[in-house]
């Protein structure tokens, strides 16, 4: 699995979301932008993310996973900071 397997997995769970995704063998920074992340606590949404990507981790495929979650008004904030 690389960068780009992993954001077009996420995409399809994340229809409407911005992400991005970055690896090194098959350690992965991974960062996902999408409305659903609203009222959510952080580990809520990491926990998202995680659930989709459980089976690729008990494979192996991805070894460790950073996640960033961010809705989009944070990370239009982020931007501009």
């Amino acid at each position: 699995m690389n960068a780009d397997d992993l954001i077009a997995f996420l995409q399809t769970h994340f229809p409407d979301a911005f992400i991005q995704a970055a690896n090194q063998g098959n350690k992965f920074d991974v960062r996902v932008v999408d409305a659903s992340f609203e009222g959510k606590r952080s580990v809520q949404r990491q926990q998202a993310v995680y659930a989709l990507v459980n089976d690729k981790i008990a494979s192996g495929d991805i070894h460790a996973l950073n996640i960033q979650a961010l809705t989009p008004a944070e990370w239009d904030a982020q931007s501009k900071g």
